[in-house]
């Protein structure tokens, strides 16, 4: 009898862990995916009274029940609290470079409306861009590059947008489930097969998300971006690497179509490099602490700073880097946004006005720092 009682105990314990996993399971889910009510993305009509309301986008309707396109739902103005990233905005946000702003990692398109060389002319927001490819193109480069452009204006999501599915040349279609069935990246290693499942919806790619995409930032609270060190890959690039992803469209400026190694002096800035490769020279020194010490938690070499970011083999939050192989590896993003900024060729800082503005508004000396 005792042995019957104390085994009906036991099974008792099993079904409490298995339910509490099962809880923390469905929560986890729940946590990761678009939430709120339905009808703030869908419409079942499209109209109400006869009319479009004036909360849904005009042009409609659109596929998947949707109230507007992806420009329309990313449109506002970041304030810390909304749960939408906002990457477009009616007005002028704020930007200081290391210092005050209400954009996120990508930058805002706002920027490109007023000048075509300060973003991606996305549909939806700006007017396509006078050249016929994208700078730098190279047809069929890499495992998923593009045969063609022909002309064709970026978009937000599909064959022609950085988001998405690129096999599909509809933006919804290419997007299409991603919302719901989104997996919030805390490994920056983990699987990418999906476009739930990968970095920022960016498909195949690899990395860790900030969960408020970087509105605030610091030496531990940032992106962490998955890259490669070419210079001692056999492959000179990763598909999953957050440069590959830019190489997909600029791949004339990405490191192997020149050579299968590097050589000095270069012929392009370098990508897809370890900076720890040169971390006896003025490289080593990053970020300047003579210049950015006080700015985003900068207090000490090898500080990680989100304003200059690197990237690393494990696509891993880092706050300190120049500390092992693979940790600080230069991104095409360590120096240019992915959407728009007020700055030509979408750099992060306004290069183009130094000498002449402060060395601390000029991110190239964070990893230059012996050049001022």
């Amino acid at each position: 009898m005792r042995e019957t009682e104390e085994w009906k105990f036991f099974n008792i314990k099993i079904w409490i862990v298995l339910l509490l996993i099962i809880i923390l399971l469905t929560y986890k889910g729940v946590f990761s995916k678009v939430s709120g009510p339905c009808s703030d993305c869908h419409t079942m009509h499209y109209s109400q009274g006869g009319q479009i309301l004036a909360t849904w986008e005009t042009g409609g309707p659109f596929k998947a029940l949707l109230i507007g396109d992806c420009v329309f739902c990313h449109t506002g103005t970041n304030d810390g609290t909304n749960k939408t990233p906002y990457v477009y905005s009616d007005s002028e946000p704020i930007y200081n470079f290391e210092g005050e702003r209400n954009i996120l990692a990508g930058g805002n398109f706002y920027w490109v409306t007023l000048n075509d060389n300060y973003g991606h002319n996305v549909a939806g927001i700006a007017n396509p861009d006078t050249l016929s490819d994208p700078p730098g193109f190279k047809e069929n480069y890499g495992s998923k590059g593009r045969s063609s452009w022909s002309r064709q204006q970026i978009t937000c999501a599909g064959t022609y947008g950085c988001h998405g599915d690129p096999a599909k040349s509809d933006p919804v279609e290419a997007i299409l489930g991603a919302h719901h069935n989104n997996i919030i990246r805390n490994n920056g290693t983990a699987s990418a097969d999906t476009v739930a499942e990968s970095y920022r919806f960016l498909f195949g790619i690899k990395g860790t998300e900030d969960s408020d995409w970087e509105y605030t930032l610091s030496t531990s609270d940032h992106n962490g971006y998955y890259a490669v060190d070419a210079n001692s890959e056999s492959n000179p690039a990763d598909p999953a690497s957050i440069n590959y992803l830019c190489g997909e469209c600029h791949g004339k400026f990405h490191y192997e179509t020149e050579s299968n190694s590097y050589v000095s002096p270069w012929l392009r800035h370098p990508t897809d490099y370890d900076m720890n490769n040169v971390k006896s020279k003025e490289y080593g020194n990053y970020p300047n602490t003579a210049i950015f010490s006080g700015k985003l938690e900068v207090s000490a070499t090898g500080d990680y700073f989100a304003d200059v970011p690197v990237g690393n083999t494990q696509g891993a939050v880092l706050s300190k880097v120049l500390q092992s192989p693979g940790d600080a590896i230069v991104l095409c993003i360590s120096c240019h946004r992915a959407h728009a900024t007020p700055f030509d060729d979408i750099l992060r800082w306004d290069y183009k006005n130094w000498p002449g503005i402060n060395d601390n508004q000029n991110g190239c000396l964070a990893c230059h720092t012996s050049k001022y």
